[in-house]
């Protein structure tokens, strides 16, 4: 029977400590060489485990981190107190005692360390719980309930048959409990692998085999043997454990990260999320949910979607279907934009997401043979961004019809106004918000325009005649002079982008006629170039050498807005980042020598043309 003591057999029964120097009370005759050779192997264990503890303090500030330095942690303390039961040949000494029982503590607490990082690296966090208190209980409550039966028998005088088939029931049921909590580890770690690309199975078969190794071989040792199995075990934990940690992420976030992901993110959208069955039930949802709905995320599940989301009658929730829809929610009647998705049998495992185009996830679920098992159901409030859209619509309506009708009215009576100079001011002022409602209406066109699909423009071409509609009639291609100003074009024959035509001629156009109109000379120039950059990207650019742009409006693009402090002097500029950025290019300001602006706008297209590739 396994006891503390000198009566130890080494693992016959506990499979913990070895106790080869001990048999039947007396030393076993072992020559002072191979005692030596089983000491430096404990050297070498304890110096590989302390190295690889240190690398994982060095790293401690990562998700995993101190769960992983308590399992090489306890293994170190275990190597440790094996080699100080190496020593204990010197002489009968209290290290013959201590080394033991730490082993045996070590031996007794791996499996709870290992089983915490197998929940950290999972994704399923270390914070105490009911059932971890549970665990760590589980741990200790056999050893407790051991010392204290054999203290009473020890008081008692009982005989120690009795207690010995006591404590070994005991002992039986700890071995048993740590060997399923092994295996419990084992399952999250090995399941993660599966599920995981980048968790590698040889990291996860290195890790369990290097804590499984002194229990291992300490159970296959002999009581004769010039070194016991534990310390092999300990030496191979080291080998592996300094391997897996110079090649594997044994402390990564990725894996956790991934679980938040699916979980606490979800939970932290402002959309509301609804999970359903094939029967329209609801099988999960998030906060938002409840939030919206008045009801709390574990009092709807399993009831019908359309008696916890009032106005979803008649609405189609199959997969693949998107739409507008009105809800009653604790906020009033809102408008949700839905839309649904399918949910396969790998996305309930968590391997992958599902689309946010439904019809797309369903058809790669049956193409690759996944079952599609349920739908998601996102609900995202667009109510203000439609009164928005309508408040928009209803004044660039007004700014178009009814200011214009009424201008219209001003400029014929200010011909009937005598005076000169009155009457200019008026038409020009007039004119000028006429020209100011043009260019609303042209910002609604070619926003409308640039929601189409793009097709091949030659670039080129657009230069050249946005070129001469500023150049007066009858002069020669590349240059013009007198009071128009002098315009000049910088481009290949041809530069082909895929892109929108009419968007493009437009946002030209303006930042020509804002460099001429500008202008502080009787005759400015303005240069147009076009070239395509080494990385591909094409680059439209126009030259003056007016004023410049005011800093003002530059910042004020930057910052995306306006304030009734800051604000601009017009329309253009702002057409024109708008339009840039519909076309998913870049506008860049930059002075220009001696003086002037230079306007660039990058068009990150598929270019084509003489010299590209």
């Amino acid at each position: 029977m396994f006891l503390v003591s000198k009566q130890s057999r080494g693992f016959s029964s506990a499979a913990f400590v070895p106790a080869r120097h001990y048999y039947r009370g007396r030393w076993l005759p072992i020559s002072l060489v191979t005692t030596l050779g089983a000491i430096a192997l404990d050297v070498v264990a304890v110096a590989l485990l302390g190295w690889t503890s240190w690398r994982a303090w060095r790293a401690r500030e990562r998700p995993s981190a101190w769960p992983f330095l308590g399992i090489v942690g306890t293994l170190t303390a275990w190597a440790l107190f094996a080699l100080m039961t190496e020593l204990a040949w010197v002489s009968d000494s209290l290290a013959s005692t201590v080394g033991p029982l730490g082993q045996i503590g070590a031996a007794l607490v791996l499996p709870g360390v290992l089983t915490v990082y197998a929940l950290s690296f999972s994704g399923r966090g270390t914070g105490l719980s009911r059932w971890r208190i549970a665990m760590l209980v589980g741990i200790a409550l056999p050893v407790i309930v051991s010392g204290v039966i054999l203290a009473i028998g020890l008081v008692t005088g009982t005989e120690e048959t009795a207690i010995e088939r006591t404590i070994a029931g005991l002992l039986a049921w700890e071995v048993l409990y740590l060997f399923t909590l092994f295996c419990y580890a084992a399952y999250l770690l090995v399941g993660l692998s599966r599920r995981h690309d980048r968790v590698s199975g040889v990291q996860i078969l290195l890790l369990l085999v290097a804590a499984g190794a002194p229990y291992i071989a300490g159970g296959n040792g002999s009581n004769t043997s010039p070194v016991d199995g534990v310390t092999v075990g300990l030496l191979l934990s080291g080998l592996l454990l300094t391997a897996s940690i110079r090649r594997y992420p044994m402390m990564t976030g990725f894996p956790k990260a991934t679980y938040v992901a699916r979980t606490r993110v979800v939970e932290a959208l402002q959309e509301a999320v609804v999970v359903l069955d094939w029967d329209d039930h609801v099988i999960d949802a998030n906060t938002t949910t409840g939030r919206l709905f008045d009801r709390s995320t574990e009092a709807v599940i399993g009831d019908p979607v359309r008696s916890v989301v009032d106005g979803l009658d008649g609405v189609d929730l199959s997969a693949g279907t998107t739409g507008t829809v009105t809800l009653r929610t604790t906020e009033g009647r809102r408008q949700f934009q839905y839309s649904v998705s399918a949910v396969d049998e790998a996305d309930a495992t968590g391997r992958s997401q599902a689309s946010a185009d439904g019809t797309e996830a369903e058809s790669e679920a049956v193409d690759d043979g996944r079952t599609p098992v349920a739908r998601a159901v996102v609900f995202r409030d667009v109510t203000d961004q439609q009164t928005r859209e309508q408040r928009l619509a209803v004044l660039n309506r007004i700014l178009r019809h009814n200011v214009r009708n009424e201008l219209d009215v001003v400029l014929a009576h200010a011909d009937r106004i005598d005076d000169e100079d009155l009457r200019a001011g008026i038409r020009d002022s007039a004119t000028d918000l006429v020209d100011l409602g043009e260019k609303a209406r042209d910002a609604e066109e070619i926003m409308t325009a640039s929601t189409r699909s793009p097709e091949p423009v030659d670039l080129a071409a657009v230069v050249r005649a946005v070129a001469d509609e500023y150049r007066p009639e009858g002069r020669e291609e590349g240059t013009t002079g007198g009071s128009g100003g002098e315009v000049t074009v910088d481009c290949p024959d041809e530069l082909t982008v895929v892109t929108h035509r009419s968007v493009v001629e437009r946002v030209l156009s303006e930042l020509v006629d804002n460099a001429v109109t500008h202008a502080d000379g009787p005759s400015p120039h303005v240069e147009i170039s076009l070239r395509e950059s080494a990385d591909g990207v094409v680059e439209l650019s126009v030259a003056d050498d007016g004023p410049g742009i005011p800093d003002r409006e530059r910042r004020i693009l930057a910052e995306g807005g306006e304030t009734q402090l800051e604000h601009g002097t017009g329309i253009g500029l702002w057409f024109v980042n708008w339009a840039v950025t519909q076309l998913g290019g870049e506008l860049e300001f930059a002075a220009n020598e001696p003086a002037g602006s230079v306007v660039t706008v990058r068009l990150h297209g598929t270019a084509s043309g003489p010299g590209s590739d």
